[in-house]
């Protein structure tokens, strides 16, 4: 792994060659219109659509690197499977507003209006991702999980094609969803997930943890990661982490936005009693600097009921394991996949 600010000055400026040059060519040939009836399809039907260079993209899988390993794999989503539930709470509530901290890496999500005006849908997207790479034995052979990853590579080559057209795009800020950026995200879903466990009460070993960054460092070299983005183990996930947050992380207005409705959509969408404490629960995740950073103030009595609460929580689950959790989860996503079915 390389965490120098040379390097990752370079990769601000670097994107996803192959999915920004078919990108590239299909706007030139006019051929938009298969990009879009594609991405729309169910990963299961994609092979079944007319052949076309989007088609072979969405269908084609990397080869495995000779770090791969398959067991590991397999142990990192099941990781994911016992803890499914908890996980996902920690997706909404701390990895989420944690990449709204880094700047001008959020500029690009300000800039969509599709993840600022409907953070709900940003929220379902980003879950069925999640979902679609770690449920164990997605990632094999003629499964759909690489499918996704390819879709989210063109969504995201799409984004940086719109968005550096647009006269308010500083080149100075790097490429959109660039692979700085891609690697700050990749950590968001791993290693702060895995503090936010910790935090939790969840006790989880070493081993367990490096299973767990090790099925995401698989994942971040599908998504065409650069491998010296991708942290070999938990301390180096740390590092490259820290570093990160030193460049990026300061309090902006688009920072601040985006969390600001992330937090109007809670406060519709969970129970009165707990949307009122929402803000200060993502406070006493991600710590007071970065929660100043994206605008989520000081309450001193709703942090303090929080903590509270949640030391109470973290006692309890350092006592017992959850139960269903996988199947819990899948009920939620499908509750809330249902409010943006058209």
């Amino acid at each position: 792994m390389i965490a120098t600010n040379e390097f990752l000055d370079k990769q601000r400026l670097a994107g996803d060659n192959e999915a920004d040059a078919l990108i590239e060519s299909i706007f030139s040939a006019r051929q938009q219109n298969v990009l879009y009836a594609l991405l729309k399809l169910a990963e299961k039907e994609i092979e079944f659509h007319p052949a076309s260079s989007v088609r072979d993209f969405l269908l084609a899988q990397k080869p495995k690197p000779t770090w791969f390993n398959q067991q590991q794999l397999k142990r990192g989503q099941q990781l994911f499977k016992q803890y499914a539930l908890e996980m996902m709470a920690l997706l909404g509530a701390m990895s989420l507003p944690y990449c709204y901290a880094a700047s001008p890496g959020n500029k690009a999500l300000y800039l969509s209006d599709k993840m600022r005006n409907s953070p709900g849908k940003r929220l379902l997207d980003t879950a069925s991702f999640v979902i679609s790479v770690l449920t164990p034995g997605t990632l094999e052979h003629e499964e759909t999980g690489n499918i996704h990853i390819n879709k989210v590579r063109l969504i995201h080559a799409l984004s940086r094609y719109y968005l550096t057209k647009l006269p308010t795009w500083n080149m100075e800020w790097g490429l959109p969803i660039n692979q700085e950026d891609m690697a700050g995200t990749n950590l968001a879903f791993s290693y702060v997930i895995l503090l936010g466990m910790q935090q939790s009460g969840f006790i989880l070993t070493s081993k367990e943890k490096e299973d767990f960054l090790f099925a995401w460092r698989y994942i971040g070299y599908q998504m065409n990661i650069d491998e010296a983005l991708l942290p070999l183990s938990f301390q180096e996930a740390r590092q490259l982490a820290t570093t990160i947050k030193i460049r990026n992380f300061k309090k902006t207005d688009e920072g601040i936005t985006l969390t600001t409705e992330l937090l109007s959509y809670y406060k519709v969408s969970v129970p009165v009693d707990q949307a009122k404490l929402v803000p200060s629960q993502i406070r006493f995740y991600l710590g007071n600097e970065v929660a100043e950073c994206i605008g989520i103030p000081i309450d001193s009595f709703r942090d303090k009921v929080t903590e509270t609460v949640s030391t109470f929580k973290s006692f309890q689950n350092m006592l017992a394991q959850p139960h269903d959790s996988y199947q819990k989860m899948l009920i939620q996503h499908a509750l809330l996949k249902k409010k943006f079915t058209v």
